[in-house]
C-alpha cells in the first residue's frame, strides 16, 4: 500500500515538473499559432488598502512565433532585457544583452549547421571577444 502511494506521488510530481519545464514552450507555440506580437504581464499585489502596479515582462515576437525581444522587471525598473535575432530556419543566431540602462553589454552569436548548434561567441559592447564555445554532437 505505501509503494503504491510512493509510485502515485513519484507520478505526480513527475507530472508537475513536466508542466513546470514546458510551459514556457507551450506559451511560445500558442503565441506562434495565434500570431501574437507582444506580451505585456503586469502584476497586482494587494496589501490591505493598498494596492501596487507594476509590468512584471513584455515580450515580443516575430510573424513565426520567436521571442525577439525580452525585458524582466524587478521593483518596476528593468532587470533584464534581450534582444534576438534569428535566421530563415526560425534558429537564434544573434543575442544583445542590454544593461538596466539600456547600453549593449554583451552580444551572443550562434553558429548553426544542420539545424543543431555548432558554435557560440560573446563579445562585449566592443566587439571584444569574451567567450567561445564549440559543440560537438556524438551519434550512435
Amino acid at each position: 500500500m505505501i509503494a503504491i502511494r510512493k509510485n502515485k506521488m513519484t507520478l505526480l510530481c513527475v507530472a508537475l515538473l513536466l508542466v513546470i519545464c514546458t510551459s514556457n514552450i507551450y506559451s511560445q507555440e500558442k503565441a506562434k499559432d495565434h500570431k501574437v506580437k507582444r506580451v505585456i504581464v503586469t502584476e497586482e499585489k494587494h496589501n490591505g488598502r493598498e494596492v501596487t502596479t507594476n509590468t512584471e515582462s513584455e515580450t515580443s515576437y516575430d510573424i513565426n512565433g520567436n521571442i525577439i525581444e525580452q525585458i524582466l522587471y524587478k521593483g518596476g525598473e528593468v532587470d533584464t532585457h534581450f534582444r534576438y535575432e534569428y535566421d530563415a530556419g526560425n534558429n537564434k543566431i544573434k543575442e544583445i544583452e542590454y544593461t538596466k540602462k539600456g547600453a549593449v553589454d554583451k552580444i551572443s552569436e550562434y553558429k548553426i549547421q544542420n539545424g543543431l548548434r555548432v558554435e557560440k561567441t560573446v563579445y562585449d559592447s566592443k566587439k571584444t571577444l569574451l567567450l567561445k564555445k564549440t559543440y560537438q554532437y556524438l551519434y550512435y
